[in-house]
């Protein structure tokens, strides 16, 4: 019984995102950054590739949130659930593809509060596989 209740609670088809902010450790931020539900990251290309703003090295891949996430505060990361919603021809996106995701906006256009600039500064890492 209780696996079949975790096996409803987990969202199917899956991948987990390390969604950072940019810390100064001078001055770390001491307030909680939240991440709604529905929240985009884009594509910029590949962590290892310093050409990559330049040679159009993306796949035009978004990810989205499924679930609310908060960054506490004095931390830097937090994992999230994530799936691809584009339309992009790639349909899968994992850890040693080495991709880089940057926020890019929330899925709900019609109820979209604006974001800060602090959640327009996220940078995004998968850390497995998003099939």
């Amino acid at each position: 019984m209780l696996l079949a209740i975790v096996a409803v609670a987990l969202p199917a088809r899956a991948a987990t995102l390390a969604a950072c902010r940019q810390m100064d450790s001078a001055s770390p931020s001491t307030t909680a950054l939240f991440i709604p539900a529905g929240s985009l990251f884009r594509d910029t290309g590949r962590v290892d590739d310093p050409l990559a703003a330049f040679t159009g090295d993306r796949w035009q891949l978004r990810l989205e949130t499924i679930v609310d996430a908060t960054i506490p505060p004095l931390r830097e990361c937090v994992l999230i659930w994530v799936r691809i919603t584009s339309d992009s021809s790639v349909k899968s996106v994992s850890l040693a593809d080495n991709r880089n995701f940057v926020y890019a906006g929330n899925s709900n256009l019609l109820d979209a509060t604006p974001p800060s600039e602090e959640l327009l500064t996220l940078v995004g890492r998968v850390l497995d596989q998003v099939p």
